[in-house]
């Protein structure tokens, strides 16, 4: 997807995640880095993990729902902090290309 969006002219950002403990130590930092990885590849920029502030706080139970898995709306405002810090300059520096 990243190769087919930039071959189309997109400057492209690569959402990272991160996988519950539950799943292991070093599967977690094999598929946190698979991320980081990929986005040097492809040299494109990379939000770490979408969910920073969210579902590594200490009360991060209380910003999701029910299932565990979807933040609740009050999550939201983070994680567009989040995406904004790295996609922002990316905007500001097409604006000054064009």
């Amino acid at each position: 997807m990243i190769s087919a969006s930039k071959a189309q002219g997109a400057q492209v950002v690569l959402v990272g995640m991160q996988i519950p403990p539950n799943y292991g130590r070093r599967y977690a930092e094999d598929f946190a880095r698979l991320f980081e990885e990929v986005a040097k590849a492809q040299r494109c920029a990379l939000v770490p993990f979408f969910l920073q502030g969210v579902a590594d706080r200490a009360d991060a139970r209380d910003w999701f729902q029910a299932d565990g898995i979807h933040p609740l709306e009050k999550a939201h405002p983070i994680m567009l902090d989040n995406v904004w810090k790295v996609l922002r300059p990316l905007l500001l520096g097409r604006q000054s290309r064009a």
